[in-house]
């Protein structure tokens, strides 16, 4: 099982989430302009760069240990890395994009407790999605899905969303247009293609997408530290190969 990338290092500056190596242009003429770009054949791969991210710590830590447990969760997760050799589930940080349910907590599903309502050692809890859309089946590379809305807010094109493969692991998609059937059902369109075929009924995660990733290179995860002061640091991942 693949660890994610703690949501507590999860501060970023900024972050870009972008598909590369989605088309193939040919030679650039003598105006400036492409002549023809064609769709590669697997639809491109996710690469993530998040900058500064802030090694301040989070709530509930004071002074200098806020800077040590975020400085040492940052080194640890970078030996799990292993210079890119181990792969990683990396979220992606778009909590005020997704398709949220009118009405309801952005804090829902979050730090749910242990039947003794007893937290983890750590002080957090268990985590539970909100969003309920699940798909019909679709084969390896399809780029649309019918899909049913059991309880989610208005879905306008542009949101990401992530399904937990079989065998590809957790991958994520954009989507680019929806036809609203009604409530309840609609069909999207999306990239990059599916990386694996799904079953009827497969869950979407939008509440957090995420998606399997490596380090780009040994040192993108490097850090620099500036001894009694806060400090930030940058990693830059690229998605995972397909099995």
């Amino acid at each position: 099982m693949s660890v994610e990338f703690p949501r507590a290092l999860l501060r970023e500056k900024t972050h870009a989430w972008n598909l590369a190596g989605v088309a193939v242009a040919g030679g650039q003429g003598s105006g400036g302009i492409v002549p023809g770009i064609a769709r590669s054949d697997g639809g491109g791969f996710w690469t993530c760069v998040m900058s500064n991210v802030s090694l301040s710590g989070g709530r509930g830590l004071a002074g200098r240990d806020r800077q040590k447990v975020s400085t040492l969760l940052w080194r640890a997760v970078r030996q799990i890395c292993d210079g890119g050799v181990v792969s990683i589930i990396v979220p992606r940080n778009d909590a005020l994009f997704r398709p949220w349910p009118a009405g309801v907590s952005q804090t829902e599903g979050l730090n749910i407790p242990h039947s003794d309502d007893a937290p983890f050692s750590d002080g957090t809890g268990y985590y539970q999605p909100t969003i309920d859309i699940t798909c019909a089946a679709a084969g390896l590379r399809a780029t649309s899905l019918d899909i049913d809305i059991a309880f989610a807010g208005q879905l306008m094109g542009g949101e990401s969303f992530s399904i937990e493969h079989e065998t590809a692991g957790w991958r994520m998609y954009e989507i680019a247009t929806v036809d609203q059937v009604d409530d309840s059902h609609a069909t999207i369109t999306f990239n990059p293609p599916l990386r694996e075929a799904v079953t009827d009924g497969t869950v979407l995660e939008f509440d957090r997408p995420r998606c399997l990733m490596r380090l780009v290179q040994p040192s993108s995860m490097s850090l620099t530290v500036q001894p009694w002061t806060y400090n930030s640091a940058s990693v830059d991942f690229v998605e995972a190969p397909i099995p």
